[in-house]
């Protein structure tokens, strides 16, 4: 674990939490805003109401696909503090620079190696 001291890993750690239930509250609300889940639907006979419901629908999901992987960084970075893991880079197995870790708290790399081209699959 980070040689941070303990009431800055502490407010990092609030910080996480707070965000995460900020993310459910606008996972909500986007989820209720959708018009596919709206009891209230428009006459589907009026025109162009199918794509209008279909084009925000497509919105709503990708805003609730982005919400989601935030959440999930999120909680992944809340599990290494528990397994006491937090503040070691993914890459290399080095400390992520504190300054990183401050401003990006779900950061899972160095910059050493968060710089580094990734080698994906074609």
């Amino acid at each position: 674990m980070l040689d941070f001291p303990g009431k800055t890993l502490d407010f990092i750690k609030k910080h996480l939490k707070k965000q995460e239930q900020e993310l459910d509250r606008n996972l909500k609300m986007v989820e209720e805003d959708d018009p596919v889940n709206s009891p209230a639907l428009a006459e589907s006979s009026e025109p162009g109401t199918d794509s209008y419901i279909a084009d925000t629908h497509s919105k709503n999901q990708v805003i609730v696909s982005q919400l989601i992987r935030m959440k999930n960084n999120i909680r992944a970075t809340l599990a290494k503090f528990r397994l006491g893991t937090y503040g070691k880079c993914e890459g290399c197995g080095k400390q992520i620079e504190k300054d990183r870790l401050l401003a990006l708290p779900t950061a899972q790399n160095c910059l050493v190696c968060s710089n580094k081209p990734s080698k994906k699959k074609k």
